[in-house]
């Protein structure tokens, strides 16, 4: 009876990976695989590295959930960690899901520690076949800090796929599709408005992703330089 209750339970979660496995997913999928990036002003001048690893695949209710260790180094002194968090993503039938709350600014929420912290989140998300002049869904994230002392909110809108191309970088080509999207962000009385433009592709994620300013000038790229698996 143990041997046959087993083989049902081994059975009924098989089924449940088959079903989340049906999504194309940007992120790599195995334990253990980095990947590592460098951002870049307008100029061309370093001024960020960091890496993501893979440190954790599950199966939650259906669901394949992956967790990511985000670790970004001084790009002065790369044995020197500025700041580490981890990162999530999921897959729920054939859709594939971004965690807004990678977009919180880490260093600020380290602030609000032992505060009252209310966050709200629509992610984003991709479904499993990309085309060029797909519309693809809004995303958001709220935060609240006690009764109001700040609010934050960053929109994602007007997300698009421009294009379906190859890109190079150190880490070598790949053929990516191209997203297009619009951010707003908000705190108190400061709002800044951002174009974002990024190159992805299947079990990696992005390759490459450059930032425009509301004049529509180059702010920053940002490109995979290295993949360690």
């Amino acid at each position: 009876m143990k041997k046959l209750f087993s083989m049902i339970l081994l059975m009924f979660s098989a089924c449940l990976l088959a079903i989340s496995q049906d999504c194309t997913i940007y992120i790599p999928s195995d334990i253990g695989t980095e990947l590592h990036f460098q951002t870049s002003n307008a100029k061309g001048k370093i001024q960020g590295i960091y890496s993501q690893k893979v440190i954790s695949v599950k199966n939650i209710g259906g669901e394949t959930h992956y967790d990511l260790l985000q670790t970004h180094r001084d790009p002065k002194n790369q044995e020197k960690i500025i700041i580490q968090d981890t990162i999530s993503f999921r897959c729920k039938g054939n859709v594939f899901y971004i965690d807004m709350e990678k977009y919180l600014n880490q260093k600020q929420m380290e602030g609000f520690k032992g505060m009252e912290v209310k966050i709200t989140t629509n992610d984003l998300i991709y479904p499993s076949n990309l085309s060029p002049g797909m519309a693809l869904n809004d995303g958001s994230i709220s935060l609240q800090v006690g009764s109001g002392i700040m609010n934050m909110t960053t929109n994602i809108i007007n997300r698009k796929v421009e294009a379906h191309e190859n890109i190079t970088t150190a880490a070598g080509t790949f053929k990516c599709y191209k997203i297009s999207e619009d951010v707003k962000s908000k705190m108190g009385f400061i709002t800044v408005q951002l174009h974002n433009v990024s190159w992805i592709v299947k079990n990696i994620g992005t390759i490459r992703s450059e930032s425009y300013n509301k004049k529509g000038k180059l702010d920053s790229t940002t490109e995979l330089i290295k993949i360690v698996k």
